[in-house]
């Protein structure tokens, strides 16, 4: 009896027989990918990333202050991703280690290891960017024959082997991919996520890599892969969207399929509008005015609160993607007028609106006067079911899309040589798309380096990414030390009985920020108590 073999289950060495248990493994390891929106600390999902920056604050929840003021320690830190990050890795490992002795066919073998290599980069990747370095582990430790209790790596030697593991899965993996295989990642998928890594490298180690930067970005923009992705042209809004999921943009992202695994982003950021339950969302992250403010006039000319005619119609021939991005005063959602305002045109009450700043019934209203509109698609319903679970939408979050790679090859060639045509032609091609006019002509460094500075924060807003724009670009003292402001909007009634929209700028939260510390998140103290050899970050 002690010879017969389980039917009903896959031995650990039975894994690496069949493609199919193989690939199987490998899903699990894919599935460790996170996008913006988990759960954390017991809370229902937020935007973790966008709650450090000047783009988005949260009031009222448990830990809101944690973001606003960087309020927390070790042991009480509102981000935690060490110790999963490596849970893994090491399941990264464990496919490294078995395919190489696989009997499957050395084609499959190159294909999941080129997976393996791509998903342990980007998982050393987010301890690169959240912790400055990382313990490097290339294989599976056994506590019982290896030394677990391991040091950090330099930021330079955890940069390396991040690049290196890019770098194997770029020269294993595919093009593309067929339909059965999305989700997968590609050459252009390593490469990118490459790029973006020695762009970061090159605010936080060394200008050095703005040029590996730069030449990376370029085999997807102009060099072997050039046409393999473009920019959507079918709507900024609609990109995000599950109907339009792997259009030509999206070079990577992470996989839903409601009611499988389904995004709740509708659930949490979507406006507590009265209607049915399964209508309205809980409003958990208001983007701010700082943000709402940076989109320019249609024209090209910036926003400006001094200019009468701007400051009369705030929201009028603004930049495309305001719209796409922000839910604002007066905008149209799910048949109906989203009023942030703290009254409406036909109650001029104040504190009666429920969607408005100061509402009084409903504390999930707007703190800043917006909403966040990215991802938000009318047709999706969100809240609960009329059984009480929670509904929400099966899109994508996307990782990285090539309107990114575009920002990145046009920020590191200008570090590296000033704003040449490649430059100006990555740049002026998002614009377009905005409905914007190309930049002017004659710009020196600094003043194209402010410009692409801008079109990042507008075009990749909300999407994860201010944070660590804002670390590299060591500019936490500049925007996080200031008040976070929202705009309050009041009808009043005139002489003439119209009532017509007054908007004033006003105080919502405090923030601030202290460097070099917040620069960096602290190593948790669990992870500190198990390994003596673990250093904390300077000043935590």
């Amino acid at each position: 009896m002690d010879n017969i073999k389980p039917t009903s289950s896959v031995t650990d060495e039975g894994i690496w027989l069949t493609e199919s248990s193989a690939m199987l493994f490998m899903s699990k390891v894919y599935r460790e990918l996170d996008g913006t929106y988990y759960k954390v600390n017991g809370l229902n999902d937020h935007a973790l990333d966008i709650l450090f920056t000047d783009d988005c604050i949260q009031i009222g929840e448990k830990d809101s202050n944690k973001w606003n003021l960087f309020d927390f320690n070790s042991s009480s830190a509102p981000l935690d991703r060490w110790g999963n990050r490596y849970t893994a890795i090491r399941r990264a490992n464990i496919a490294l280690k078995n395919l190489s002795d696989s009997p499957l066919s050395e084609k499959v073998k190159e294909r999941l290891i080129g997976d393996a290599y791509f998903l342990r980069a980007m998982f050393y990747l987010e301890l690169f960017r959240y912790y400055g370095s990382a313990i490097l582990i290339d294989k599976p430790l056994d506590r019982n024959t290896d030394d677990i209790f391991l040091a950090r790596a330099t930021p330079e030697a955890t940069l390396q082997f991040i690049i290196s593991d890019f770098q194997k899965a770029a020269e294993r993996l595919p093009i593309t991919v067929s339909d059965e295989e999305l989700g997968r990642a590609t050459k252009g998928a390593a490469l990118g996520m490459m790029a973006a890594t020695y762009l970061y490298a090159g605010g936080v180690i060394d200008a050095k890599y703005y040029a590996d930067a730069a030449k990376t970005a370029r085999i997807l923009v102009n060099g072997d892969l050039k046409g393999t992705y473009s920019l959507y042209q079918e709507g900024f809004a609609e990109m995000f969207y599950e109907e339009n999921e792997h259009n030509s943009e999206v070079i990577f992202d992470i996989q839903y399929a409601y009611p499988y695994r389904w995004s709740s982003a509708q659930t949490v950021l979507a406006p507590p509008q009265p209607g049915t339950p399964a209508e309205y969302g809980w409003s958990k992250d208001h983007p701010t005015a700082s943000l709402a403010d940076e989109f320019e006039m249609i024209t090209g000319e910036p926003f400006d609160w001094s200019n009468p005619e701007h400051a009369a119609a705030p929201y009028e021939n603004r930049d495309k993607r305001f719209y796409a991005t922000l839910h604002y005063n007066g905008k149209p959602w799910k048949n109906k007028i989203l009023y942030t305002a703290q009254n409406t045109p036909t109650n001029l009450n104040l504190k009666e609106n429920p969607n408005g700043m100061y509402s009084a019934d409903k504390p999930s209203c707007t703190k800043t006067g917006y909403y966040i509109g990215k991802y938000m698609n009318e047709k999706v319903l969100c809240g609960y079911d009329n059984r009480g679970r929670g509904v929400g939408g099966g899109h994508n979050f996307i990782v990285l899309r090539y309107a990114e790679v575009l920002l990145t090859l046009a920020e590191a060639e200008n570090e590296v040589n000033g704003p040449t045509n490649e430059v100006y032609s990555a740049i002026n091609e998002i614009r377009a798309r905005a409905g914007l006019p190309g930049l002017p002509s004659g710009l020196n460094k600094d003043e194209m380096r402010t410009r692409i500075r801008h079109e990042r924060r507008v075009e990749l807003a909300l999407e994860g990414k201010r944070w660590f724009d804002i670390q590299r670009w060591k500019i936490g003292e500049e925007v996080l030390n200031k008040d976070a402001e929202g705009c309050l909007v009041t009808y009043v009634k005139q002489l003439d009985g119209s009532v017509v929209p007054t908007y004033e700028k006003v105080f919502v939260a405090k923030k601030t920020f202290m460097a070099p510390r917040d620069y960096l998140l602290p190593i948790p103290q669990s992870a500190r108590d198990k390994n003596p050899n673990l250093d904390q970050n300077p000043m935590w």
